[in-house]
């Protein structure tokens, strides 16, 4: 690992399933470096983008809801020179937590993906008119209860409910109990955690007929398994998306092929080739 890494940066405040994955990869890794949460993914990759010395952990897909939008979109507005070091899966196991006790309960705080992991579980035990509110990351809505009275409740780890000083009422509410999130790690250092298993490229076609085609039959003639395919709009012309593909090869086993696709395409760009930690 490289000895140069100053700080990690993940999605915050303290106690957020991204502190999890972040302090989990450290381990892994055997960094020393301190660790610093921001409040916003934006925040994540701005920060990420000024130094040259930090790594940063950040949720891109969850087993239930998806993409993260946030995460996948900002990845194309970094500096070409940040790349997927490395990704992690870490299982997600909600609580509802409260000052209050579960008798207390109107109010619903978490980040928009927790709130829909626990959506029958909320249905099921709270009256119709439950107010369910927004937050930018679980911790953040366990740190808003600090301000608020035991009418609120917030969802989040049982770690995050110890760290804030309040009490789970309830444990495992997430919908569906098999449920993971997956982390990228991301920095302009090239962390040398060993031969890359996956590859990440994100590209775009012109908007006509057969074009995405001509791409996919690049996939199809050299027998590449493509474990993840996303559109997300350019948000540079209406009707126009850029895609988002994984590929369980390293990059070195498929240089020659990439270089096909990028013929074909009008825009192409090299994620990261990483392995799994």
């Amino acid at each position: 690992m490289d000895n140069s890494i100053k700080k990690i940066l993940y999605l915050g405040p303290s106690g957020s399933y991204s502190q999890i994955a972040m302090e989990a990869f450290k381990k892994k890794a055997g960094l020393k470096a301190k660790s610093l949460d921001i409040s916003t993914i934006t925040g994540v990759i701005q920060e990420l983008d000024k130094l040259d010395d930090v790594i940063a952990v950040l949720p891109i897909e969850n087993s239930i809801e998806g993409i993260v939008r946030e995460t996948i979109d900002k990845l194309i507005t970094t500096s070409d020179e940040v790349k997927i070091q490395a990704e992690l899966t870490i299982p997600i196991c909600h609580c509802l937590i409260s000052k209050g006790n579960m008798e207390d309960i109107e109010n619903i705080v978490s980040m928009p993906q927790a709130l829909s992991q626990c959506q029958t579980y909320i249905a099921n035990n709270f009256k119709k008119n439950i107010n369910v509110v927004s937050a930018n990351s679980t911790s953040a809505a366990t740190s808003m209860l600090d301000g608020k009275d035991e009418t609120w409740a917030s969802i989040a780890n049982e770690f995050c409910a110890n760290l804030y000083g309040k009490k789970v009422l309830d444990k495992n509410i997430n919908d569906v109990k098999d449920n993971k999130t997956r982390f990228i790690v991301l920095s302009k250092v090239d962390l040398g955690l060993g031969k890359g298993e996956r590859t990440s490229i994100a590209f775009s076609t012109k908007n006509e007929s057969g074009r995405l085609l001509k791409v996919l039959e690049v996939f199809y003639k050299h027998n590449l398994n493509m474990i993840y395919l996303e559109s997300r709009p350019s948000k540079k012309v209406f009707g126009e998306y850029i895609f988002f593909a994984d590929i369980d090869k390293g990059y070195d086993e498929i240089a020659h092929t990439l270089n096909d696709i990028k013929q074909k395409c009008e825009y192409f760009r090299l994620l990261g080739s990483y392995g799994v930690v």
